[in-house]
């Protein structure tokens, strides 16, 4: 009987660690392999729909050499001195395919449609 559950939980642990190899696609950071204006405006809108709002802007830093990217908290209101908001950071990433944007504080994934990205360290 002690054997029977050995090779049964033997076969078990071999097969998790088969299928968990072939369906694990792991992600890497990335940078754009372009900046120009078509690029951040497709950047811009999929953050501005991760943040839930129509405008943003982005904090300073070239995309094709950092591999995060920054969304600034709205202006200030005319009546308002101070504000509690803060910046938003998101990891720009790769699976290989696909670009991608991993917002930092939730882990939420957002692809990067018509975007191209490179790994980073990798040449374009």
């Amino acid at each position: 009987m002690r054997r029977a559950i050995k090779l049964a939980l033997s076969t078990l642990a071999s097969l998790n660690l088969l299928t968990g190899c072939t369906t694990a696609q792991t992600s890497q950071p990335a940078t754009l392999t372009r900046s120009d204006d078509a690029t951040l405006s497709r950047v811009k809108s999929v953050l501005a729909e991760a943040m839930g709002r129509q405008n943003i802007r982005l904090g300073a830093g070239d995309l094709t050499e950092e591999t995060s990217v920054t969304v600034l908290p709205p202006n200030l209101g005319p009546l308002e001195t101070n504000s509690p908001a803060i910046p938003v950071p998101f990891d720009i990433v790769t699976d290989g395919r696909h670009c991608f944007v991993v917002r930092r504080e939730t882990g939420e994934k957002y692809r990067l449609s018509d975007v191209d990205c490179v790994a980073a360290g990798v040449e374009p």
